[in-house]
């Protein structure tokens, strides 16, 4: 039975029913263990992997709070010490992603997403100051354009990450709330896409989004993307003005977005993470305008059922790799006998241990043509047969029996559904 110690904010867990799972986890050789942050890990363990969302304890030990560092401490110290623990995700990415000005810079450093390609992100500049003529100059520099959005610089792990203001001319430079992050504003037609990844699988979903807006004499706009984004909502924002309801909703490209996916995984070594695009009316290039560690997955159905999937799969692989390790350090152990020359096979495992698990790259062993389907509710197309490498705990009949009963959404639906 493999051990995974789990965390994430009370709120999230509830929202995901991680509880309810327990079972079907346990059923395929994996027990579920809730962390207490409040103790330390060495007495809870030991685990074979770690899955969090640490997010909030991470933006709040960098601003300082002795309580977050402390606990920040506890886990990283375990992590340290039993390196072959796996970590979903990695604490180094996600860390870059926390800070929105870094984190356009990754996006920016992926050779998919430039100026001349399908991929691009808006652009931006990071503002530290509410003196007007220092804003202005850098908006001019960063060759940012009316309208903007100003987001704050902190993207994850407080209630203010989500309040953002559209700002049209320099009348309204006055209403910048630093630090932030600037962003040219792109016109969309009010529909956003959701990329969600589960390690290879992608899922896309849509939502509603801002109305398309025009640079001139107009107030600010002040708005949470918590409320005008969110599936159901009838904000008044997200209403097509009469001039553009003609406008037909641009549906994407799912091979591009997929390659889109992929790249920034391999860029950010992160497995469970969420990329909001849109499509720009005039041009229909997909603009890449946030990354979430750890997204909601509300539209994904039978979220947990991949999930257990990707860490069944990132279990094994590192069974085989210790497997692999152990023959290899025993031949060498008997070689070195034979030859007469002395050594430690303590010693020796010792060093190849210390290596630290580096981010998995699943994509090398899972040859799976990922043509994931646009709809209200996300859904994947995925042959998981293709993957001849898994050796799962549970059979076959009891995943399926458990797929089934869990009324997974059939893949057979197509992209005219929306």
């Amino acid at each position: 039975m493999k051990r995974v110690g789990y965390w994430m904010s009370e709120k999230k867990s509830k929202k995901l029913n991680f509880e309810e799972h327990v079972d079907m986890f346990r059923n395929a050789g994996v027990e579920l263990l809730k962390i207490d942050i409040e103790k330390p890990l060495e007495e809870q363990g030991p685990f074979d992997m770690i899955l969090h969302k640490f997010t909030d304890i991470l933006v709040k030990a960098q601003q300082g709070y002795i309580t977050e560092q402390r606990i920040m401490r506890n886990i990283e110290d375990y992590i340290d010490s039993h390196p072959e623990c796996i970590v979903v995700d990695p604490l180094d990415g996600i860390r870059k992603l926390l800070d929105r000005h870094e984190q356009y810079n990754l996006v920016l450093d992926c050779n998919t997403v430039n100026t001349e390609s399908y991929m691009f992100i808006p652009t931006f500049v990071d503002l530290t100051s509410k003196d007007v003529d220092e804003n202005r100059k850098k908006l001019l520099d960063a060759n940012v354009q009316y309208p903007f959005v100003c987001k704050p610089i902190v993207a994850h792990g407080t209630q203010d990450c989500h309040k953002m203001a559209v700002i049209f001319s320099e009348e309204g430079l006055k209403d910048i709330t630093p630090p932030c992050v600037a962003q040219t504003f792109v016109n969309h037609n009010a529909l956003l896409y959701k990329i969600f990844k589960i390690g290879s699988k992608q899922y896309i979903g849509h939502r509603p989004s801002l109305k398309n807006l025009y640079a001139g004499d107009h107030p600010t706009i002040f708005f949470d993307t918590h409320e005008v984004c969110k599936s159901d909502s009838s904000h008044h924002l997200t209403k097509l003005d009469y001039e553009d309801q003609d406008c037909s909703p641009l549906k994407p490209n799912l091979a591009q977005l997929n390659a889109l996916s992929e790249t920034l995984r391999q860029k950010l070594g992160l497995d469970l993470f969420g990329v909001d695009v849109i499509i720009e009316c005039d041009t229909q290039r997909y603009a890449v305008i946030d990354i979430n560690v750890f997204p909601s997955y509300d539209e994904v159905d039978n979220f947990f059922c991949d999930l257990l999937d990707h860490l069944l799969f990132l279990l094994n692989k590192q069974q085989d790799k210790h497997s692999i390790i152990s023959q290899t350090t025993t031949s060498q152990h008997a070689l070195l006998k034979q030859t007469g020359r002395s050594s430690s096979l303590d010693s020796c495992s010792e060093r190849i241990a210390t290596k630290r698990l580096k981010t998995v790259d699943q994509s090398k062993e899972r040859e799976c043509d990922c043509d994931s389907v646009t709809f209200p509710r996300a859904v994947c197309r995925y042959d998981s047969n293709c993957c001849k490498h898994k050796q799962e705990v549970m059979s076959q009949q009891e995943r399926r029996n458990q797929r089934n009963s869990a009324g997974k959404t059939s893949a057979s639906r197509i992209l005219d559904d929306m």
